[in-house]
């Protein structure tokens, strides 16, 4: 076996051995009662500006909110597990360790983020493509658009990983968690707001979605057949390769980091 499949390997058992690894695989054994409870009303009628409508009629909406909040999830758990996966190696020394064999900082680095990422996108994957199904067998949702919602969800994971394991070079395990999700929420708003808004937005919420990941947005525009009654402006193309980007840089960035960090013996 490779050198990078053996520290692939041993990246993905620490990462299962974690603790907050129990509650993740909870919470998501939930979330699948709540998906299930969400994509089974297609009988509720409900009513929109003063006219009822059935659950279908609506659905498209209700399940594209669906996918995007759980790829979201996905996202933000890449960010968490990898808050400190990286780190604690190297305050318990196996960094160092590891190091001294025929293994490069690149590889040792890309291999804890590549296990942070196996654990996190295996639950977002399972919940995403539970989800997808459900919302295709009862409510005729084409199962297409999931996947690449899926694809979009792990190119956000690799850039809030990455940049999760960057920030914990420099900062304390609690900031670095609260910088993840903090990143998460503000750039979640600054792209739920842009999508929606008929005219280019001014301000710092515009500003943020402009030149930050778009965690979101891409997660919604593949769904945009299930909700033709919503236009956005966004061009998907050029979204797609501003979230390849700042996936690349993420990663670049974390290597050059630690490539550089001082680590003790």
């Amino acid at each position: 076996m490779s050198a990078n499949r053996i520290l692939v390997a041993e990246a993905v058992r620490d990462a299962s051995r974690r603790k907050i690894v129990a509650v993740i695989f909870a919470m998501s054994v939930i979330s699948l009662f709540f998906v299930d409870g969400c994509v089974s009303c297609s009988s509720v009628n409900i009513t929109v500006e003063g006219e009822a409508r059935s659950l279908p009629d609506v659905a498209g909406v209700a399940g594209a909110a669906l996918i995007t909040l759980l790829g979201l999830w996905g996202v933000l758990l890449a960010g968490i597990l990898s808050a400190d996966h990286l780190q604690q190696t190297l305050e318990d020394g196996s960094a160092n360790l590891t190091l001294t064999r025929p293994v490069s900082r690149n590889q040792f680095a890309a291999a804890r983020l590549l296990g942070a990422l196996a654990v996190s996108l295996t639950a977002a994957f399972v919940l995403l493509g539970v989800a997808g199904f459900w919302l295709d067998e009862r409510n005729g949702l084409a199962m297409g658009p999931v996947f690449i919602s899926m694809a979009a969800c792990l190119v956000g994971a690799v850039t809030t990983g990455a940049l999760g394991m960057l920030s914990s070079l420099w900062l304390p395990r609690i900031a670095t968690t609260l910088a993840v999700v903090l990143g998460v929420a503000v750039m979640t708003v600054a792209n739920g707001v842009a999508l929606f808004r008929e005219a280019p937005g001014q301000g710092l919420l515009a500003l943020i979605d402009r030149l930050g990941p778009p965690l979101a947005s891409s997660l919604w525009l593949p769904l945009g057949s299930w909700t033709p009654q919503i236009a956005t402006q966004v061009d998907p193309v050029f979204l797609g390769l501003r979230a390849l980007l700042w996936a690349a840089l993420s990663v670049a960035a974390l290597l050059f980091a630690f490539r550089r960090a001082e680590i003790g013996r």
